[in-house]
């Protein structure tokens, strides 16, 4: 059936461009005629903030290219459907957009135990209906010669996660039971949270601590219990999430940064290469293939932690103060495998 020419509807133009094909839009219209109700463009228009004339162009694209059984009622100004619409049409997905799925699905794990992952879960399971069956299977397939391992990661409570959110969606202090692990004690803690982040799979919430006097890391895994309070505040304007975690090299904050000169041997070198360490990391190249490698970063002990994994590969040429502490580490560990060497009853001690 012809859809005869419509009169233009005014309607507040959308304030951002819209894309096309506009496929939420399209599948909520899809749900609602499919549940027997008709529908006007303007209903579309209202649900989505966007034109009419956009609307229209949904409605149309739904009935001419996805072959909708969709009558247009001049008198009514609404379409509806005719038939049962049997299916959606297949949908066309190359070899990297699933590739990308299948991380996505992975992914997922960052996101246990806090208040996205039913809602992520169910917006996966969504996309997994629209694709062709022959795809969905698929993602499962790629296990056989894929594999995405984010590491051992902390799942926080939900409960937790969730306040935390409302506290910082409402500006509301809160009171928290915390696990510190630094020095394993567990203390009350009141707080103003400035914004909650993922760092390497562990989900944090920067806060002003009122018994620190300063903004503080809080790993939400170890908080035991929340209570938010009705007691208001405001985050800073001062307060930049990018600034406060510029001048870190991971979760550790520190005093002030200092100007971090490591070098590494040939063999390491290779590695260091490859990745972006922080986003003042210099390298300068050396005859021999080593390498130098300059960070403006905080002087911390994750730092040193870093630096000490790398043995007799790394050399910290500066700070003096992290020289030493990574020497001092180095000294103590050969001491300690000295004395379990002598104490097994080993003749000639390795180190």
């Amino acid at each position: 059936m012809a859809i005869p020419k419509r009169r233009a509807a005014r309607w507040p133009q959308p304030k951002t461009p819209t894309t096309r094909p506009p496929l939420r839009r399209m599948l909520w219209a899809i749900q609602r005629l499919q549940t027997g109700k008709p529908i006007k463009a303007t209903d579309l228009a209202r649900e989505f903030e966007v034109s009419v004339r956009t609307a229209y162009r949904d409605l149309d694209f739904i009935r001419d290219e996805w072959r909708a059984p969709l009558e247009y009622d001049h008198r009514k100004d609404t379409y509806r459907l005719t038939d049962p619409m049997a299916a959606l049409p297949l949908v066309t997905i190359s070899q990297g957009e699933l590739i990308a799925i299948y991380f996505a699905e992975k992914i997922l794990r960052q996101y246990r135990g806090t208040p996205f992952e039913a809602d992520l879960a169910s917006a996966f399971a969504k996309i997994e209906r629209l694709l062709p069956e022959e795809v969905k299977v698929a993602p499962e397939s790629l296990d056989a010669y894929l594999s995405l391992d984010l590491g051992p990661l902390h799942t926080p409570d939900a409960a937790v996660f969730r306040d935390v959110l409302v506290a910082l969606r409402r500006r509301r202090r809160a009171l928290v039971r915390y696990k510190s692990l630094s020095s394993g004690r567990t203390t009350e803690r009141r707080i103003e949270p400035y914004h909650v982040f993922n760092l390497r799979g562990n989900w944090y919430v920067a806060a002003w601590d009122e018994r620190r006097k300063a903004v503080r890391d809080f790993a939400i895994h170890r908080i035991r219990r929340i209570t938010v309070t009705t007691d208001a505040y405001d985050v800073p304007r001062s307060f930049d999430f990018k600034k406060y975690m510029g001048e870190a090299f991971g979760i550790e904050k520190g005093t002030r940064a200092a100007e971090v000169v490591i070098r590494f041997g040939p063999r390491q070198a290779r590695w260091i290469r490859e990745r972006k360490w922080h986003r003042s990391a210099r390298i300068q190249e050396e005859i021999d293939g080593a390498l130098v490698l300059r960070l403006r970063v905080a002087e911390t002990s994750e730092l040193r932690r870093w630096v000490l994994q790398f043995g007799a590969e790394a050399e910290v040429l500066a700070p003096a103060s992290l020289r030493r502490a990574v020497a001092d580490e180095l000294r103590a560990a050969a001491t300690a495998y000295r004395t379990s060497a002598r104490r097994r009853g080993e003749k000639n001690p390795s180190v």
